[in-house]
């Protein structure tokens, strides 16, 4: 049943693609979206390495427990995947750090806009292993993607914030947060095929806190809990149970139910999705510019990454 997920009912064209909605994963859309901007205000409160640890020990737990009821007999046929995954999840425990740390250093909406870039990175990648070849428009789609992100970042305001209090240094964390996140699409891509790419998420992220629980383990301790309101603690359950797992999980149903096509292509909404909620709830605000190097990013991302056999992007959000 669960191994399904990565088999799509039926395949559809870009153009069919946007022909009707995929409510599923539209709602994983604003659930991701709003969620990055959660994660944000949370950070006000939690260190960065602290909250990982909690959110990817509950919910990599949850996670794990789900593909577990549905995959009798996963601990069998995971055995003699264990050390591949073991390296799959500290590569994750590392690429999520980044996130974290990239985001709290920055503003919301260019967080999640460079991040979004990471399906360039992995085409990039495979295409200088020699894994595969990238035609002209992949080359263009990857500069364009590129200056829309300069045009993001060097496009800001003057005024300083509070927001970001290293906006340069959380950009770059960020990016490099996202070419690291192209490696493990590479690397995951023979287990995904063999067990499944949720179960494979599933048992990455509870094997990152191999990095996470050494790295946050005093961190979270050391949070100061007398000062989390009801809201911050909406906002964690938010971010665990809603974020990863109902994110993770509909994502991946959708995949199978109404195919890759009509599901991938929603990943390019949650960048607006972030900006939108980043200007209501963080009172962000993007100059023209950075709205005009938004658009050229997407665009740029898009036709990267239109590539016939390469690694199926996986959720980038809330990565």
């Amino acid at each position: 049943m669960l191994e399904q997920l990565d088999k799509p009912r039926h395949a559809l064209t870009d153009s069919q693609a946007w022909a009707k909605v995929n409510w599923p994963a539209l709602s994983v859309v604003v659930v991701w979206g709003t969620g990055t901007v959660a994660l944000k205000f949370l950070l006000g409160v939690f260190s960065p390495a602290g909250f990982l640890c909690l959110r990817n020990l509950v919910g990599g737990l949850i996670l794990l427990t789900v593909v577990a009821l549905l995959r009798p007999g996963l601990r069998r046929s995971l055995r003699v995947s264990f050390l591949p995954l073991l390296g799959l999840g500290v590569l994750m425990g590392v690429q999520m750090l980044g996130f974290v740390i990239g985001l709290d250093l920055t503003y919301a909406n260019e967080a999640m806009l460079v991040f979004s870039t990471a399906p360039v990175w992995t085409g990039v990648i495979v295409a200088v292993a020699g894994l595969e070849v990238m035609s002209w428009r992949n080359w263009a789609g990857f500069f364009i993607a590129l200056s829309g992100v300069a045009l993001v970042v060097l496009g800001a305001g003057t005024t300083s914030s509070s927001v970001a209090p290293a906006r340069i240094t959380g950009d770059l964390i960020m990016l490099a947060s996202a070419v690291l996140y192209g490696v493990y699409m590479i690397l995951s891509r023979p287990l995904m095929q063999r067990h499944g790419t949720l179960i494979v998420t599933a048992v990455a992220m509870v094997l990152s806190n191999v990095v996470l629980v050494p790295v946050g383990l005093g961190e979270l301790i050391a949070t100061p809990w007398i000062q989390l309101t009801s809201l911050h603690w909406v906002l964690v359950a938010y971010n665990i149970c809603v974020g990863l797992g109902y994110g993770m999980i509909m994502w991946y149903r959708s995949v199978r139910l109404e195919g890759a096509a009509r599901t991938i292509v929603y990943q390019y909404l949650v960048p607006i999705v972030t900006l939108a909620a980043a200007v209501a709830f963080l009172h962000e605000q993007p100059t023209r510019w950075q709205l005009a190097g938004i658009a050229v990013t997407l665009g740029g991302v898009y036709f990267a990454s239109q590539r016939r056999d390469s690694p199926q992007p996986g959720p980038v959000a809330q990565s």
